[in-house]
């Protein structure tokens, strides 16, 4: 099934601008509009971020305590290429993250999103977050250091 269908450009621009609402509101320390936008019931899983942050967050209030206090998290964030699929079952919303942290370092991450309207508008139910980390170059084979 596919939500293609009943998908419009509002609801893409409305996607786009609770990408940037995430952002506005963290950076803003601005709880009550954070609430709108994630869902009451939401999954904010931050596994693939690293050892330093390593945990996954059940719940709207779990998550505000968890922002409101954690001591490692960027001061400002850059929420940008934000790509909306809804072309399967579910819509889903891909976006990037620079941070910026106190002494002017920066990081970045990505945000892997699944969306839902509700009656207050699009949140965010589920969020899978992992770092950005260097991809060494291609070898002579064609495939990375890495592989």
């Amino acid at each position: 099934m596919s939500v293609m269908n009943d998908f419009t450009v509002a609801d893409r621009i409305e996607l786009h601008e609770l990408a940037a609402r995430y952002g506005n509101t963290i950076d803003d320390r601005d709880w009550e509009r954070f609430r709108t936008v994630f869902t009451d019931d939401c999954r904010y899983d931050l596994r693939g971020f690293g050892r330093r942050l390593d945990r996954e967050l059940v719940g709207i209030e779990p998550l505000v305590e968890f922002m409101t206090f954690s001591p490692a998290h960027p001061i400002a964030h850059h929420v940008t290429n934000v790509e909306v699929d809804a072309s399967g079952d579910s819509v889903r919303m891909f976006s990037k993250i620079v941070g910026t942290m106190v002494g002017g370092t920066a990081g970045s991450a990505d945000y892997h999103d699944i969306v839902v309207k509700t009656a207050g508008g699009w949140r965010i139910a589920d969020r899978t977050v992992t770092a950005r980390r260097l991809i060494p170059p291609p070898t002579d084979q064609g495939r990375s250091t890495a592989d």
